[in-house]
């Protein structure tokens, strides 16, 4: 995935109550900082300008966060009793996240051991649960 930019902003899912983005690598989500070049909440601003509300603090309703390193799925309420459907599904666990790690290994790393990669990283299960 190429770096994010204001323009690129990917729309996984749109609805009237609900719009899913795919959040890019090494941007944030929100910030009331000038510093901030690119954020999540400038890209939908670009995009979607009449979907701002002026009555939240970021102009957008995230549902849920993804680490500023991460890079996926972000849900962003449209309306505020979307906002409240979202955040009770969150509360009471009814909303799951997996995450899936990608690891690109070099010709250096090829030529060590299976157990040290076994042994040297954690190993994780993802186990797809259902809504």
């Amino acid at each position: 995935m190429e770096p994010g930019s204001v323009e690129n902003l990917s729309i996984v899912y749109r609805s009237h109550d609900f719009l899913v983005v795919n959040k890019h690598w090494d941007v944030r989500i929100d910030s009331k900082t000038w510093r901030e070049t690119l954020t999540l909440q400038k890209q939908l601003r670009h995009c979607f300008p009449e979907l701002a509300d002026p009555d939240t603090c970021y102009g957008f309703r995230f549902c849920h966060q993804l680490d500023f390193s991460t890079s996926g799925a972000l849900c962003v309420a449209l309306n505020k009793a979307a906002a409240g459907d979202a955040y009770r599904c969150f509360k009471e666990r009814r909303v799951t996240k997996a995450y899936l790690a990608l690891v690109v290994r070099t010709q250096s790393q090829a030529s060590r051991s299976w157990w040290f990669w076994s042994m040297g990283c954690t190993r994780v299960t993802l186990s797809p649960k259902c809504c």
